[in-house]
C-alpha cells in the first residue's frame, strides 16, 4: 500500500485518537509513526509488517494461576483477571490495525456493556462480528525463543483442555458519546463477550466468565516480557497455523 493510499486511513486513525482522548483538556498526542523499511512501520511501541499482515506489541505475563476474563489489558484495565498486561494504548493498537486493513464491526453507540461483566449480560450479549485474526505469543526461556498460540496458555475447565485453537475476532471496540471504550476500559482482548474490547473470543464458552483459567503448565514466569503478534487473516475462514 502506497503512502498516498495510507493517507485516508491515517486521517481516520488520527480522528479516532482525538475521540479516544476527548475527555482530556490537553490536545491528544497522535501516535508517532515512522517507516523503518518498505512495508515495515513503527507506531510507538507497535511494529507493523504489511507483507506479513501483522502487528506486534510488547506485554508482560501478568498471572500464573487463577480465573481469567481477559487475554490482554492495560494497567488501567482489569489486571486481576487478565493473562497479559501491556502499556500500549488501545487507540494506538486500533490505529495500527486500521493501517493493516482491519475494519472491525463498526459498532457505534449501540447497547452499552455494563461496567462489570456479569452472567446476565453474557447470556443476552449479541454475537461479536469483525475481522478474523490470530494471536501468537513469543517470549524468551533462557537463550531459547518460544512461541505459542495464545489459546495454549489458557485452559477451558469444562473440557479440561487448552482453549481450542483458531481465529479471534477483531471487532474494534465501540464509541459512546465520543469516547472510545477500549481506551477508557483498557481492554485489548477479552475471553468473554465484551464489545468494548478490541478483540473478542468467538469460541463456545465466551458467554461464561467462570470456565477460563491459566494453563499453569504452559506459561512462563510472571513479569516475563511477551511479544503479542496479531495477524490479520486474509481468508475469513482460515485458521492460524501452529508455530
Amino acid at each position: 500500500m502506497s503512502k498516498l493510499k495510507l493517507l485516508p486511513i491515517l486521517l481516520c486513525g488520527l480522528a479516532l485518537c482525538t475521540a479516544a482522548h476527548a475527555e482530556n483538556d490537553a490536545p491528544p498526542a497522535s501516535p508517532v509513526m515512522r517507516e523503518v523499511s518498505p512495508g515495515i512501520y513503527e507506531i510507538g511501541q507497535i511494529h507493523l509488517d504489511q507483507k506479513a499482515r501483522t502487528v506486534t506489541l510488547p506485554a508482560v505475563l501478568n498471572m500464573n494461576d487463577g480465573n481469567l476474563e481477559y487475554l490482554l489489558v492495560t494497567e488501567q484495565g482489569n489486571t486481576h483477571e487478565s493473562l497479559l498486561v501491556s502499556d500500549v494504548s488501545p487507540s494506538d493498537l486500533h490505529f495500527a490495525m486500521l493501517l493493516l486493513g482491519a475494519k472491525g464491526s463498526g459498532q457505534h453507540d449501540g447497547n452499552m456493556p455494563p461496567a462489570q461483566i456479569d452472567s446476565k449480560f453474557l447470556k443476552d450479549a449479541p454475537k461479536i462480528k469483525g475481522d478474523n485474526v490470530s494471536v501468537t505469543l513469543r517470549w524468551k526461556a533462557g537463550d531459547a525463543e518460544k512461541t505459542a498460540p495464545a489459546e495454549d496458555l489458557i485452559i477451558n475447565t469444562e473440557t479440561k483442555k487448552p482453549m481450542e485453537r483458531g481465529p479471534w475476532v477483531y471487532n474494534g471496540s465501540m464509541f459512546n458519546d465520543g469516547h472510545f471504550l477500549a481506551q477508557i476500559e483498557g481492554a485489548h482482548a477479552s475471553l468473554v463477550t465484551y464489545p468494548a474490547a478490541l478483540i473478542n473470543n468467538p469460541r463456545k464458552g465466551s458467554d461464561n466468565d467462570q470456565i477460563w483459567i491459566v494453563n499453569t503448565k504452559a506459561i512462563p514466569a510472571v513479569k516475563t516480557p511477551v511479544d503479542v503478534i496479531i495477524t490479520l487473516l486474509s481468508n475469513p475462514d482460515a485458521k492460524p497455523k501452529a508455530p
